[in-house]
């Protein structure tokens, strides 16, 4: 475990680490709901949607983690396996689904909890970084349109580096564009596997995020269940 007071990088994941995925999302599908009318079709619920479209998009990107499927799968596939789901089969409004749910989600700023009080007790000290698995032009949007980007000195996405979390080639590309150190740095995400475990792997200290308070094996250097409790680590 690094001494706290050498660390002077800290790398964010930013999905459901700093902006709020989850209700983002949901706010996006409400608004297609209703303007397609998607209850009309089969689709009984807004909810019994925005369920359907978590378990799919969910298991859409571990796939993408795993180079199982590509940026442009999620893209194609994502609303044809929701309408299919219920029985809908209608390539033309899979499409419209799609094309305006990446135009609306990246554009809603709801965050977690306190992420601009911890951001603001931070950034004084420590350079701040992203490191996502999302695409460059989706989380530029996010980082835009939530006025989070002036927090960070660097930005690194997957497709951008050219490597996924958890490889330790994305960790090694991120440090190299932080100028930093990997003992001088730390890592805090949500995902187990590809935050805290690709870290780990690459010799990086650790934050899991794990505001449901999930049981796990995982070896972390620290954990908290909510981002203000960021203040007594660093």
């Amino acid at each position: 475990m690094g001494e706290i007071n050498t660390y002077k990088h800290i790398f964010f994941d930013l999905d459901h680490t700093l902006w709020d995925y989850e209700k983002n999302s949901n706010e996006a599908l409400g608004e297609l709901f209703l303007k397609y009318q998607l209850d009309t079709l089969g689709i009984s619920t807004c909810d019994q949607f925005n369920l359907c479209f978590e378990e799919i998009n969910s298991a859409l990107w571990r796939d993408y983690n795993k180079n199982k499927i590509s940026r442009d799968g999620i893209r194609e596939q994502r609303f044809l396996r929701i309408l299919n789901q219920f029985e809908i089969n209608d390539n033309d409004l899979s499409e419209k689904l799609s094309t305006e749910y990446l135009m609306l989600c990246p554009t809603k700023p709801h965050l977690i909890p306190y992420t601009f009080e911890v951001l603001d007790y931070l950034k004084d000290n420590y350079q701040l970084h992203i490191l996502t698995n999302g695409f460059k032009d989706v989380q530029k949007l996010k980082l835009e349109k939530s006025r989070l980007h002036s927090y960070f000195t660097t930005v690194v996405t997957s497709d951008s580096a050219g490597y996924k979390k958890p490889m330790t080639s994305i960790f090694k590309f991120a440090i190299d564009k932080a100028e930093a150190r990997k003992n001088e740095s730390i890592m805090i995400g949500d995902n187990l596997q590809t935050d805290i475990l690709g870290a780990r792997n690459f010799g990086m200290d650790t934050v899991y995020f794990n505001p449901k308070k999930e049981k796990h094996k995982s070896s972390v250097t620290h954990e908290i269940d909510c981002l203000s409790q960021l203040k007594s680590i660093f």
